[in-house]
């Protein structure tokens, strides 16, 4: 069989300027990894960057950062992966030398380099994983069984959990989440998985709220019609 030399991407140029675009394939370094990506999502800074702009992206740059793929190429210095490997990412590559990456923050880092802004991203057929995003512990295997569009909503789900850490949720509790959009979705989801025992979801937008009810959450709440106060205080 003949190696795919090029691949369709797509590629952001400036605010309303993004291509699919047909690219050379992405060489794969000793110290890289290269994954045949199947899923990536669409980011609300995705939206932006095509509505607005964002000067952190380095034009011309292949966008998406919630991707998922399978390891197709391991590096001849790599180790740890495997070929095979469903993976995803935490897309904010640390430097893992400045001060805040030296005290454990490396979400704080003042050289975040996030794939798909200063690294090619995900919406692509293949992309490489910079020998800097493995050194730091920035790629994650998953379950071989986790389906490919769920595994491309670990990143945002990844800010829900966090969200639910800070908040303290717990057994039993009682959560409002303000918005049904897919992160409030995705936060009420996770409240459940924190063990709350009943969750309010709040939301003005009557389409939103239609859909969320698809999502088997406790409590809808269309706030433009309801006093959302009198329903958690009942």
């Amino acid at each position: 069989m003949t190696a795919l030399i090029t691949m369709k991407a797509v590629v952001f140029h400036g605010p309303g300027d993004v291509r699919v675009e047909t690219l050379p394939v992405p060489t794969c370094g000793a110290d890289e990894i290269r994954i045949k990506v199947d899923a990536c999502a669409v980011c609300g800074s995705d939206l932006k960057a095509f509505l607005k702009g964002n000067p952190r992206i380095k034009t011309p740059m292949i966008m998406g950062h919630e991707f998922t793929g399978l390891i197709e190429t391991v590096g001849a210095a790599t180790t740890g992966f495997s070929p095979g490997e469903r993976v995803v990412m935490a897309t904010s590559v640390s430097c893992g030398e400045c001060y805040y990456c030296r005290r454990g923050w490396p979400n704080l880092c003042t050289a975040l380099a996030p794939m798909g802004f200063s690294y090619a991203g995900g919406m692509a057929e293949y992309i490489t994983i910079p020998a800097r995003a493995l050194r730091n512990g920035h790629v994650i295997k998953v379950p071989p069984s986790m389906p490919a569009l769920c595994a491309a909503l670990a990143e945002p789900t990844s800010c829900a959990v966090n969200a639910n850490e800070r908040c303290g949720i717990g057994l039993g509790d009682i959560v409002v989440v303000i918005g049904s959009g897919p992160l409030g979705i995705l936060n009420a989801w996770v409240a459940k998985q924190f063990g709350a025992a009943k969750v309010i979801l709040s939301e003005q937008n009557a389409e939103r709220l239609k859909r969320a009810e698809a999502f088997g959450i406790d409590v809808l709440v269309n706030s433009q019609q309801t006093d959302l106060r009198a329903v958690v205080l009942a």
